[in-house]
């Protein structure tokens, strides 16, 4: 059914010249679209109707129910018309890509243009929007889990904060309890220092305080000779002489009777340091949760790893499907691991240009009784290695080069050595350890590198 323009004018938005969208109604009783109104209010700076120029009371008029249904009404009614022309659409501009009807057709816009009817139309493009959308879809499944999977590393990191920040607390309780009883020990023997220098001194004032009473009883006693007649005086001269021709010992105040502060005092941080040195272990390797494979568990000290029960972990790039790295990437350096009683185990380094990107590596493993080596000019397939005693701890080595090296510290024999000609100048390397075994496998303590 054709329909007459001033229906269009009634129906049509004064800013936009277009059916109303979401219209709302001012004050003044004229209606516009709610985005067109507000768009017109920024522009302009003022609440004013676009029409009247009436200021509108409200910032947020109310919808225009009634004039929104017409609108929507209005639109379903005529979707299939030709807004120009009122005619049926029939036809669809191959070259624009729009619909038309018959007048259209022949007008000078679409002159030279080709045209299929709209259900032939239809059908071919609803299969190239299909073929088009599949992609999308494609990439919409991709967005979806790439979410979850973000959501998962949201949610870990909180566990991993709150289970660090516990870890980081036990950590100092221990250095503080270190502290606590290396300054009680130093209180403890500063006092014992006082008490038995300040029993030494007591002991020798009380030997002083004799002396002097001696002394002074003497002296007191040859004044009263003196003083006496001349008779009396010379019959006690002989033996007062004698007493007083033997004066005690010049006294002498002791060395050493001070407290030596010095030693007390002297580089005592560096003392307690160097003493907690001594109590502390180093490992010359830290395993990275981060790219630990579900089924491994670490120990709290990240220097221990055993197979275990498979844990709910995000998928994060830098994790491995088995097996986990050390933290830190090291041009060379020297590791040993005990392996113990494990019966299923490999060691090994790999030469990364990125964390997700291995060059190269090369790993020695006991896999059900024997043991084996495996590296990436070998196929990634596993050569057996000669028969051994039972091992008990590896030694890992390798340096600036591509050369790596296991061998027996017990015995110091080589197991396995590796070496690859080419540069790997800027490939990172990082120690590889797995476990399929729930004996544990354990960074030996060592030396800083």
């Amino acid at each position: 059914m054709a329909y007459t323009s001033s229906l269009v004018d009634d129906l049509s938005c004064s800013v936009c010249c277009d059916i109303f969208k979401d219209p709302v109604i001012l004050t003044c009783s004229h209606s516009f679209c709610k985005g067109c109104l507000q768009t017109w209010w920024t522009q302009n700076q003022e609440q004013n109707c676009p029409l009247c120029k009436r200021r509108s009371s409200r910032p947020d008029p109310p919808r225009n129910i009634a004039l929104e249904n017409l609108s929507e009404a209005f639109q379903r009614e005529n979707a299939d018309l030709c807004p120009l022309h009122g005619e049926k659409l029939k036809l669809f501009c191959l070259d624009d890509l729009e619909t038309a009807c018959l007048i259209c057709r022949d007008s000078e816009k679409h002159a030279n243009h080709r045209f299929l009817p709209v259900e032939e139309a239809a059908l071919s493009r609803r299969k190239e929007m299909k073929k088009l959308l599949k992609p999308q879809k494609e990439k919409l499944n991709d967005f979806v889990e790439t979410k979850r999977k973000c959501e998962d590393i949201a949610a870990h990191i909180d566990l991993q904060a709150a289970h660090t920040e516990r870890q980081i607390q036990k950590e100092f309780e221990k250095l503080h309890q270190f502290l606590k009883d290396e300054e009680k020990s130093r209180i403890t023997a500063l006092r014992g220092e006082k008490k038995l220098k300040g029993q030494k001194m007591k002991k020798e004032i009380e030997e002083l305080s004799k002396q002097i009473e001696t002394t002074l009883h003497t002296v007191t006693e040859t004044e009263q000779q003196l003083g006496a007649g001349d008779i009396p005086f010379l019959k006690k001269f002989k033996a007062t002489t004698e007493k007083v021709a033997q004066p005690p010992p010049w006294p002498s105040l002791p060395e050493g009777a001070l407290l030596d502060v010095a030693k007390h005092l002297g580089n005592l941080a560096y003392a307690v340091w160097k003493k907690l040195e001594e109590n502390v272990s180093y490992s010359p390797v830290i395993l990275d949760p981060n790219t630990a494979g579900p089924d491994l568990h670490l120990s709290e000290d990240l220097t221990s790893v055993r197979r275990g029960v498979r844990q709910q972990l995000p998928e994060n790039p830098e994790r491995l499907k088995y097996g986990m790295l050390g933290s830190e990437s090291l041009d060379s350096g020297t590791c040993e691991v005990e392996v113990g009683d494990s019966a299923q185990w490999e060691l090994g380094v790999t030469f990364f240009l990125r964390r997700s990107s291995v060059v190269h590596y090369c790993k020695i493993g006991l896999h059900n009784g024997r043991y084996r080596s495996e590296s990436s000019h070998q196929s990634g397939e596993w050569v057996d290695l000669p028969a051994k005693q039972k091992l008990q701890r590896i030694r890992m080595k390798w340096g600036p080069t591509t050369e790596v090296s296991f061998s027996d510290p017990k015995t110091n024999q080589t197991i396995h050595s590796w070496k690859k000609t080419i540069s790997l100048e800027k490939s990172k390397v990082l120690p590889f350890i797995n476990s399929t075994d729930t004996v544990p496998l354990k960074v030996s303590p060592g030396k800083e590198l």
